[in-house]
Formats: C-alpha cells, sequence, structure tokens
C-alpha cells in the first residue's frame, strides 16, 4: 500500500470546509505515519519561528494531514509542539511525535517560501522527501542583500522609529549614528550564535553610554529620546500583541509563554539602560533644543520603517509598494481613530484593520500575509512604549509616572489584540474536514472471458478529486 491518501475519497464541500472521506481501513502503514508525524513537527516549528500564533498551527496541521488523509491532533506551545497522526476520532492509537522551536525568527523572505508551501501542502499531496528538502533549503538560504545593506537597513529602522517619536534634525542624525553602531552589533552577533542571549544587555550598554554622552554637548537632546529607537530589533512588540491574542483566544499557557519571554527582554533592555547610566552621567546642554521638523516627519518615519524591513529582514523586492501602502494605511487608521476617540481606540481600529487588509493583498499580490503581518505589529510599537516604562521605573526611579507608562502599555497592547481579534472574526477560514471511512464497492474482474459472469474482486477505492481547502 502507497499510502492512505491514494485511498481517499474525494473532495466534497460542506459550506467554508471541505471534507476529505477516510478509506474503511484506518490501520494502514504505520511507517508512513510515523513520517507523516515528524514531517508535521518540522513544519510546525518552523511555522512557529515565523511568529505564526500556536492555533493558527494547530488549524494548519490539522488541514496539512487532512489532506494526506490522516487525523492529526496537537498541542503547540511557542517552545515545542506534540502532534499525534492517526488513530480514532477520540485520539487513541496513531503515532506521536515531538519537536522544540529553536533558532533565530525567519526572516519575511523564509516566511514567504513558507507560508507558499503550506498553500501548496494544503492544496495537494506534496511528497515527504520534497518536503522536507524545501524546509531544509528554506532555513538555509541565504540573506538577499549584502551585509552592508542589512546594516542600512537597520538604520532606516531606527531612524523610522525614532521620527516616529520625536523628530528634529539632531535627533535624526543621532538615530542614524546610534543605529549603524547597533546594526554592526547585531551582524557580528548573527555569527555567534551563542552570543545572542547577551546581545540584548550589552547593546542597550552602550547605546545608554552613548547617549548620555553625545545627547547633551553635541546633539542638545534628552538622552532618553535617543537610547530606545536602535534597540528596535529587540522590542518585543510583536510578541506583547500575539500573547495577548493567546490569551483572548483561550490558549493561556502560549499566551503566558510570550508574554514572559517579551517581559524577559524589556527587563534585559532595562538592566542594561540601568549600568549604561551608572558608566556614564549625563553632561549639561550648553545650547538650544531643536525645533521640530514638522507634521509630515511621522508619516516620513512609516516609509523609511518600511524600507528598513525590506532591507533588514530581506523582503523581496516584490512586495515593496503593498507593505509601504499597508503602513501607511495602518497610520493613517491610527491617527483618525486616536483624533476621534483617544490613543487606545486608535489602537482597536488599527488593530481591526489589519487582517483583512492583510488577507486582501495575499489575495491580489500572492503576498502571503504574515510578510504583512509582521512590520505593521512593529508599527504599533507597543514594546517602544513598554520599554520605556520599565526604564522610567528602574533606572530614573520614577514611579508614578513609570507605572501609568506602563498602565498605558498594557491597554494599548490589548487594545491591538482585541482589534485584530474582531478583524479576524470577519473573515471566513476553510478548513479540511475529515469524514466518515468510504464504504467497500464491488468491482468486476477483468481478468474473466466475456463468455459468463464474472465474480467480484476487491474493493477500489473511489477516485481523487481535485482539493478544494484552503486557509
Amino acid at each position: 500500500m502507497r499510502g492512505l491518501a491514494r485511498r481517499a475519497a474525494a473532495l466534497r464541500p460542506r459550506r467554508s470546509a471541505a471534507t476529505v472521506t477516510l478509506p474503511e481501513d484506518d490501520r494502514a502503514d504505520r511507517e508512513r505515519l510515523r513520517d507523516l508525524a515528524a514531517l508535521l513537527c518540522e513544519l510546525g516549528s518552523d511555522l512557529l519561528r515565523a511568529a505564526e500564533r500556536s492555533s493558527e498551527v494547530e488549524r494548519t496541521l490539522h488541514d496539512v494531514a487532512a489532506r494526506y488523509g490522516a487525523r492529526a491532533r496537537c498541542f503547540v506551545v511557542p517552545t515545542g509542539l506534540f502532534v499525534r497522526v492517526g488513530g480514532g476520532p477520540d485520539g487513541r492509537g496513531g503515532e506521536l511525535d515531538f519537536s522544540p522551536v529553536d533558532g533565530p525568527d525567519l526572516r519575511l523572505d523564509q516566511v514567504e517560501a513558507l507560508q507558499a508551501l503550506v498553500t501548496r501542502m494544503r492544496a495537494e499531496e506534496v511528497p515527504f522527501d520534497e518536503v522536507r528538502r524545501a524546509l531544509r533549503e528554506n532555513r538555509e538560504r541565504p540573506e538577499r542583500f549584502s551585509p552592508a545593506a542589512t546594516v542600512f537597513g537597520y538604520v532606516l529602522l531606527t531612524v523610522g522609529l525614532g521620527t516616529m517619536r520625536h523628530a528634529t534634525l539632531p535627533a535624526v542624525a543621532g538615530y542614524a549614528a546610534l543605529g549603524a553602531g547597533v546594526g554592526l552589533l547585531r551582524l557580528f552577533g548573527d555569527r555567534l550564535p551563542s552570543a545572542r542571549t547577551a546581545l540584548p544587555v550589552v547593546a542597550a550598554i552602550l547605546v545608554t553610554a552613548a547617549s548620555l554622552r553625545w545627547a547633551g554637548p553635541l546633539l542638545h537632546e534628552n538622552p532618553a529620546v535617543l537610547s530606545v529607537p536602535p534597540l528596535i530589533a529587540f522590542l518585543p512588540g510583536a510578541a506583547l500583541t500575539l500573547g495577548a491574542i493567546e490569551l483572548a483566544t483561550g490558549a493561556a499557557l502560549s499566551g503566558m509563554s510570550r508574554l514572559a519571554g517579551a517581559v524577559s527582554v524589556l527587563l534585559l533592555l532595562s538592566l542594561g539602560i540601568l549600568v549604561g547610566s551608572e558608566l556614564l552621567r549625563p553632561r549639561p546642554s550648553d545650547g538650544p533644543a531643536a525645533a521640530p521638523l514638522g507634521a509630515w516627519a511621522p508619516w516620513a518615519g512609516v516609509l523609511l520603517l518600511g524600507f528598513g524591513f525590506l532591507l533588514y529582514f530581506s523582503a523581496p523586492p516584490r512586495v515593496t509598494g503593498w507593505l509601504l501602502g499597508a503602513l501607511l494605511a495602518e497610520r493613517l487608521v491610527q491617527t483618525v481613530a486616536s483624533g476621534i476617540a483617544g490613543a487606545t481606540f486608535g489602537a482597536f481600529a488599527a488593530g481591526a484593520l489589519l487582517p483583512p487588509m492583510a488577507s486582501w493583498i495575499e489575495k491580489r499580490s500572492r503576498t502571503p500575509d504574515q510578510v504583512v503581518f509582521l512590520p505593521c505589529f512593529w508599527l504599533l510599537v507597543p514594546g517602544a512604549v513598554g520599554l520605556t516604562s520599565v526604564s522610567e521605573i528602574i533606572v530614573q526611579k520614577d514611579t508614578d509616572g513609570g507605572l501609568a507608562s506602563l498602565v498605558g502599555t498594557v491597554i494599548t497592547v490589548a487594545a491591538i489584540a482585541l482589534g485584530v481579534l474582531v478583524g479576524a472574526g470577519l473573515q471566513r477560514r476553510p478548513r479540511l474536514l475529515l469524514g466518515e471511512p468510504a464504504p467497500s464497492t464491488p468491482a468486476p474482474d477483468t481478468s474473466t472471458s466475456a463468455a459468463g459472469p464474472s465474480p467480484t474482486g476487491p474493493s477500489a477505492a473511489p477516485p481523487e478529486a481535485a482539493s478544494a481547502g484552503g486557509r
């Protein structure tokens, strides 16, 4: 027997879902079930590294397993997953496998390739060896741009975030200089995986010390204004929002894990800021503060942020227009809604726009929605506000102001998460379902002569039909 899927019945649509009918015998080929369980674990691990929600990973693995003609039961958390393939509807039997989630997060070009593979696996049976080869090649895919372009992309990210928060000419110069230093530091840290844990602390120490030394006498800027934007790559804004979404959808373990990881990163960064502030004392400014650039500066910051994402996270060049349009639309909705009913409503409205807009872009440009989701999460920057509030409490001992900022961060994260849930709830998400086993049907024996009636041969499986499931 080559596999379960070759004996599966035809798909039949059922509203927004398709049904894969299992063959009558569900005890076939234990080795194939073990291979499928291992393959789903490998696929799920990469999906989690692409910042996918645990509930969406479970949905994807269920659909892919159904395409191969098997049931799948999953337990997914951000640090690992268990997958049981086969067995009955009660969960007994089948084959069980486990995979941890390790390694760096996937870049945008890797996310796009992974989502394209998932779409194909939902639509057809892809041979196991081909899937494994595609996953391995995607993990080993070289960066699209040179190291110099990558560092320049980080400078654009830093300047873009800083310009959205505080825009003056001296501040922009400070953002660019500090962003270039942190970009080089991250480039060095990527070559040494063992140094990734200490990298946030080292970067925060150096950025804080440089801000204290240059901000007053050279740039006439507040050091706290310059110290946060260069740390943009470490800010856990997406983790905070995804953790809140996981909690709101009932995935308490995954949500708490993401939130705990985000809080630990904020504490590491705050520790680095504290050490840097102890190493060097701020020097007083001997000149007037520079005038703001104007109302156009935050919008220019959005564009710089988009180009920085394209370079630093190796996004495919063809998504440039779609990504910049999505970022500008998010900023516009957030600004208009904030002017109408306050910052909390602005965060909610921007979050509600994100799922349908990402889906609309995906249908028209074949760009996976995650490529739009991740930059837009960074645009809302709850991580930057969270770092500012935590550093105010730890470094500046401003308990009242820091707690007020921290409460505002929590409210903003909750508003974004609620908006994303509302926006996602308005979309139809088709799934593949497993039906009852197909009954055996008699097949004529063509080996006998036409002179007499032919005996009934073994049961024949119904032919396969074109796939109809989707995300």
